[in-house]
């Protein structure tokens, strides 16, 4: 009997060790470097502007490469995700003057009205803060100097664009990413844009920047959307905007309403993915 426990205490020894080693690989980036299979994305310069008060303009985005990034469940912290979109098509140019994003994925509803279990369908775009980034876990910026979050919400986008909102007072939303329903209720200030554009450190953190210079829109035809995220080259705050001029990688997530996702609970980029900014005049 004392043999039969040695063997276990010993078994349970050597598998918090290798937790302990595989958590300390993930806080230290070794889990989440890039990766030199994925592709990266290209961000060419085009001599156009996309006005999102007309539309998302697919005839610009049609011609530009796609990158499909591998998305997996978001199992680092609870509450886990249930459900797994994958892939999700990434595309991007800029004009000199804005950048622009262009998020595409799989999704069978539309989900735009938010209520009570009722949950919106969204998407994100993160970006490492400052020079010389080190590699980090691509989980809400954690051991690392911060990131630049943009969020897009499909109910957000629906009160924005469309002007329609929801019949209730309070809402769900990603800021107390643990409970079904809103614990604390806010008031609903009519959004400045379809995008938040957040700033995080660390799971826990993640706060609207002072200034909200995204905007963004989302299409949903047929089983898929298309959300093009834009804002100026130019940043008002290095310690909180991300910075094209030195940024060479960028994370993508996803959330499906109709699954339950919101909060922790969506599907995250596999892994970073490195950004290659083409200048004005250069070439591939």
């Amino acid at each position: 009997m004392k043999k039969n426990n040695v063997i276990l205490i010993i078994i349970v020894a050597i598998s918090s060790v290798a937790l302990a080693y595989c958590g300390l690989g993930v806080s230290s980036g070794i889990l989440a470097a890039t990766q030199a299979h994925q592709m990266p994305i290209e961000v060419q310069f085009i001599d156009k502007d996309i006005d999102l008060e007309k539309g998302i303009f697919p005839e610009i985005w049609e011609p530009i490469h796609p990158i499909d990034i591998e998305m997996e469940y978001q199992v680092m912290v609870l509450p886990w995700g249930k459900s797994l979109i994958n892939p999700v098509t990434v595309k991007s140019f800029h004009n000199g003057k804005e950048i622009y994003f262009y998020m595409s994925w799989k999704d069978d509803t539309e989900d735009r009205i938010i209520g009570t279990s009722r949950f919106s369908d969204a998407a994100a775009i993160m970006f490492p803060i400052g020079n010389n980034v080190q590699n980090s876990t691509i989980m809400m910026g954690f051991m690392g100097n911060g990131s630049n979050i943009w969020q897009w919400k499909a109910s957000q986008d629906n009160e924005y664009w469309l002007n329609e909102t929801s019949k209730i007072e309070a809402y769900s939303d990603y800021y107390y990413p643990f409970e079904d329903n809103e614990t604390l209720a806010v008031s609903k200030a009519a959004p400045g844009s379809a995008v938040n554009d957040l700033m995080v450190i660390r799971v826990g953190t993640l706060t609207p920047k002072p200034a909200q210079n995204v905007q963004g829109r989302g299409i949903w035809d047929n089983g898929t959307w298309q959300v093009v995220f834009k804002r100026s080259l130019d940043i008002a705050d290095p310690e909180q905007d991300a910075d094209f001029n030195t940024l060479t990688r960028v994370a993508f997530a996803v959330w499906n309403g109709a699954n339950g996702d919101r909060g922790g609970r969506k599907s995250i980029a596999h892994d970073w993915t490195a950004l290659d900014i083409i200048p004005v005049g250069g070439t591939k």
